[in-house]
Formats: structure tokens, C-alpha cells, sequence
């Protein structure tokens, strides 16, 4: 029989949850904060509480609270430390996007009888690298076109030393307003800021004949806590020889390496219509590093990388999204972890990647 312990502070986490599904657990704590998404409250947020943290964290929350309306969340806990994440599920464009947030002074430790304030977070959309934004930290200003500001465009950070500033690289990216003033939340560090109108409603794939480019970029130097104004980015139409480049190269335009192949089904067949996209992380989760244009009827395909080093190799017939029924997915088998190491310049061919059909 577990008996109550008065001292909560050296209860351990093991003991805590054994306490509590017997019924005696010490005096609660709360956690309280606010989400937003874009500066604004993001209402309906899911505030997710682990009590194991890590990149491989795995399993369901020990707790899990809904955001009010105005993004604020107000919780009871047993006294401990607890890993929390905001997640948010919003359509855009026609399509789900997953938003989510780390709080940036993970763990939270609750004390019996006391408050955990400021647990704030600033959601963005899940990225490759699992970044998450720092609260009261990114830059604002205004897209013009003409000298005239434009609404929903898209404004990207790429980290400094990304090697790119095209592609799915972005570490977050915000749209702009009737007004053509946007907010985009970043953390401490050295990024460049790019806006573009792409011609359509998503954010990824090259620029369509009818967009605009706002060049390449200004780098900004973020300390933490600092919201920086970088004033207008203009602008101008792409030129169509690069366009054209730079949609058969998935976006690409700068070679750091590339990959060549070839996408087969598992009857034999070309995989035609089919992306291949490198991750950085083994799990293929979030979006990728680089996405590849798509496979005609060949199955042939080039994946740029804008910078060498590991990568591990998916394909699909969607660029993004959860996997729908009918859709062509796989992964590069010829390594056990599916990766694939480039060197700076490195061409590499015979890069085939075997593709089945998802129901």
C-alpha cells in the first residue's frame, strides 16, 4: 500500500504517478500561460504535459488542457517537473497544418500549492528541425508590391547557415495582412528573412509565373526577448529562366550536392508523380530539408541540396499532409536507417527509391 507523503518536493516521478492512481496524491500545483499563433490567441490549443522529456519522447500526456478563446490555459498538477507542448490543428489553404510549440524553459517544475507562471508559447508550424520559437522574440515589417502592400504573402526565416533561402528549409514563415504587416515568431540566433508571393495558397514548391520574389533576403541578428521591425521587402516578378530552374530542381536553385534516381512501385513500374524529400531527422517527421520536383514517366528524379551532409530519403505523391488513401509512398532501403551521406559537390547517382500504394 502506498502511504501519502507529506513532503512533496522529494516525491519522485515514478512515486507520484503510483500515489495518484492509488488515490493519494500530494497537494496540486497549476500551471498557468497563454498560446498564441501569428499574435494572435490561438484559441482551442492543446496544452500537452509529459512527464519524460526528450526528442524520443513517446506514449500519451499525463495531462492535457484546452486553451480558452483568448489562448490562456490555467491547469492543476501533482507536484514535479513536466515537459509541456502546445499543439494547435488549423486548415489553411485547404488543407490541415499542425502548429506547434515547446515551452523554451522546459521542465516546468510544480510545487505543491504554488503557481508555475509565464508558461507562454508562440506556435508555429511544425518544422524538420523541430524549432520552436521563443516568446516575445522574431521580427515584424511589411511586403509592398509597387509600393503598394500586399496581403497573403509569404514571409520566411531560414537559418543563417542554412546554405539556401528557397526551398523547405525555412525554419518558420508567417502571411501577411490586409494591411501587408506580418509578426513572425523566431528565437534568439542569425536568420535571413525572404517574402514571396507564390501564386497560389501554399507556402511550398517554386514560385508560379504569375508570383513575385523578394530576392534574397536580410539577415537579422536576434537576441532573445527582442521583437525586431526590418522595415519593407519589395516585391519584384521572378525571372522566368530561374523559375523554370528552379521548379524542375523542387525549388532549388543553389547546389551544395545532389542526388539522382529513380522512384519504382512495387510491381516494377516507374513511380511517376512522386516527390523525394531528405530530412535531417531519422524519423521523417515535420517537413523536409529539401523536396525533390516531381517524377515524370520515367520515374526519374533530382534532389538538390543547398549544403552536404546526412540526410534520410522518403517519397510520396503528396508534398505534404497526412498520407491519404491511393498515395504512393516509400523510403530509400538501400541503407538500414534509409540515409544518404553527401559531400560537398558530390553527385550521386542510383539513388532509387521503391514506392507502394497506401489504403
Amino acid at each position: 500500500m502506498i502511504r501519502c507523503l507529506k513532503r512533496a518536493g522529494s516525491v519522485s516521478v515514478a512515486v507520484l504517478l503510483a500515489a495518484v492512481s492509488a488515490g493519494c496524491a500530494p497537494r496540486s500545483g497549476t500551471v498557468e500561460g497563454t498560446t498564441t499563433l501569428a499574435g494572435a490567441p490561438a484559441g482551442g490549443a492543446e496544452i500537452q504535459f509529459f512527464v519524460k522529456a526528450g526528442a524520443e519522447r513517446t506514449g500519451t500526456p499525463f495531462a492535457v488542457k484546452a486553451a480558452g478563446d483568448d489562448g490562456s490555459f490555467r491547469v492543476e498538477l501533482p507536484p514535479g517537473p513536466y515537459h509541456v507542448v502546445a499543439r494547435k490543428t488549423a486548415q489553411v489553404g485547404g488543407r490541415d497544418r499542425v502548429y506547434k510549440g515547446e515551452f523554451s524553459r522546459n521542465p516546468v517544475v510544480v510545487d505543491a500549492g504554488k503557481a508555475a507562471t509565464g508558461v507562454d508559447f508562440a506556435l508555429a508550424e511544425m518544422s524538420s528541425a523541430g524549432f520552436t520559437p521563443r516568446e516575445g522574440t522574431g521580427v515584424l515589417g511589411v511586403v509592398l508590391s509597387g509600393g503598394k502592400p500586399v496581403r497573403d504573402a509569404n514571409v520566411y526565416a531560414y537559418s543563417a547557415d542554412a546554405g539556401t533561402v528557397r526551398g523547405p528549409s525555412y525554419v518558420a514563415f508567417a502571411r501577411t495582412d490586409a494591411r501587408g504587416r506580418y509578426t513572425l515568431p523566431l528565437r534568439e540566433g542569425s536568420f535571413v528573412i525572404v517574402a514571396r508571393r507564390k501564386g497560389n495558397e501554399n507556402e511550398t514548391g517554386a514560385i508560379r509565373p504569375e508570383g513575385a520574389s523578394g530576392g534574397e533576403g536580410e539577415r537579422v541578428d536576434l537576441p532573445a526577448g527582442k521583437m525586431k521591425e526590418i522595415g519593407a521587402i519589395a516585391l519584384h516578378p521572378p525571372k522566368e529562366e530561374k523559375r523554370r530552374i528552379r521548379v524542375e530542381a523542387g525549388g532549388q536553385e543553389a547546389q551544395g550536392a545532389m542526388l539522382l534516381g529513380k522512384v519504382v512501385r512495387n510491381d516494377g513500374s516507374p513511380g511517376a508523380g512522386v516527390y523525394v524529400m531528405a530530412y535531417p531527422d531519422h524519423r521523417m517527421i515535420g517537413r523536409p530539408f529539401a523536396i525533390s520536383g516531381k517524377t515524370g514517366a520515367d520515374g526519374a528524379f533530382r534532389l538538390v541540396l543547398s549544403k552536404p551532409g546526412k540526410y534520410y530519403l522518403g517519397a510520396r505523391s503528396e508534398r505534404g499532409g497526412p498520407v491519404s488513401p491511393g498515395e504512393w509512398v516509400g523510403t530509400f532501403d538501400a541503407a538500414p536507417d534509409h540515409s544518404v551521406e553527401v559531400a560537398r559537390g558530390e553527385r550521386k547517382e542510383e539513388v532509387n527509391i521503391r514506392v507502394i500504394e497506401k489504403w
